[in-house]
């Protein structure tokens, strides 16, 4: 017909080829676009740990110490729940009266939560979640015997203080008891002033980050998930506790390896910010961060890494109130040293 014009149309070919680009296209773009979000959860994470390490100051220059987990014993409430007035959680920071208004009472295993703290226990706070982490912000998880009234929910946390290098003042111990001064900032009952920090703080380890616990105790001897996981030496190894006045730590000590020998695997690292107990919010630097060696744990005692989400390293925020990413293959005997108030070692750049 006069004046037609053939319609033109993909062939299957073509139309497989433009699909075939396309998706080659995506396929660049995806490792873009993951970095892009990993830089900003990395800077949001690094800014999470700037408030917490100015809250610290602020209460420091408050109340003419850093804070330190309250009482004696892992039943009493985390230096991170004290510092809720100065991260603008006032509210919450209110009702929390550690003088009054004791977060457990009894003795273990005859212990109570306090229903005071019910629904403050179960209030997730941002500023404490790192947006690189991926697990739930509040968990059914607790480590109180079955019998005692406890909470139906607890709210995570990422952001752990440094209670120091893990081993004890001979320099032999390497439990991580903190019922005892450690080499740290913090442990049960300290009140460290920053002139004691005679490292300078700028070289002192104040906070770094952790992975949340998968919420449960696995009795498989393989562990499901084992950055998430730590190895469980009190309830399933002969590894007593000792009681307070004698020589710190657990006996036998924990090791680097003493994972090998454990059978049972617990999952509550990081899943509560209230809960003063070194499995939840606390790191030391016997190991490297995100070392490959699982976290242990024996009557709260134990070897805490630092881990992220993040490629390479862990966000730190020193006693200065600066913030830096550590490598995971930073020296050993550095990273110890950092993590020490008055160690007096040297450190160099890191």
């Amino acid at each position: 017909m006069k004046g037609y014009t053939q319609r033109q149309a993909f062939t299957l070919i073509e139309l497989l080829v433009v699909i075939a680009i396309i998706a080659i296209l995506i396929g660049l773009l995806l490792p873009a676009v993951q970095k892009v979000r990993e830089a900003a959860a990395r800077t949001q994470s690094q800014n999470n740990l700037k408030q917490l390490a100015l809250a610290l100051h602020s209460y420091e220059s408050a109340q003419g110490s850093l804070p330190g987990l309250a009482g004696v014993t892992s039943l009493g409430f985390s230096v991170q729940a004290q510092i809720l007035p100065y991260i603008e959680q006032e509210p919450l920071g209110r009702v929390i009266d550690i003088v009054n208004q004791p977060l457990m009472t009894g003795s273990w295993p005859a212990v109570s939560f306090n229903p005071v703290y019910t629904q403050v226990a179960a209030t997730p706070i941002k500023t404490f979640l790192c947006p690189a982490d991926g697990a739930n912000p509040v968990n059914n998880f607790n480590r109180l015997p079955v019998t005692a009234p406890n909470p139906t929910t607890m709210a995570s946390i990422n952001y752990m203080v440094c209670t120091g290098t893990g081993l004890n003042p001979d320099g032999t111990s390497r439990s991580g008891d903190i019922r005892f001064p450690s080499d740290g900032l913090f442990w049960y009952g300290s009140r460290v002033r920053m002139t004691e920090i005679t490292d300078g703080t700028s070289n002192t380890l104040m906070l770094s980050q952790a992975l949340i616990g998968r919420g449960d105790s696995n009795p498989d001897p393989t562990p499901n998930a084992p950055r998430r996981q730590v190895a469980n030496g009190g309830n399933h190894s002969p590894l007593p506790a000792p009681p307070m006045g004698t020589v710190p730590g657990n006996n036998p000590q924990l090791t680097d390896t003493t994972y090998l020998t454990l059978t049972t695997w617990w999952g509550g690292r990081g899943t509560s910010w209230l809960w003063g107990s070194p499995a939840q919010n606390t790191f030391n630097t016997f190991l490297l961060p995100n070392d490959p060696r699982p976290d242990i744990i024996a009557h709260s005692n134990g070897i805490y890494a630092a881990r992220s989400n993040f490629v390479g390293g862990v966000n730190v925020a020193m006693g200065d109130g600066s913030v830096r990413f550590v490598r995971n293959n930073i020296a050993l005997a550095t990273w110890r040293a950092l993590s020490t108030r008055a160690g007096g070692e040297p450190i160099g750049d890191f």
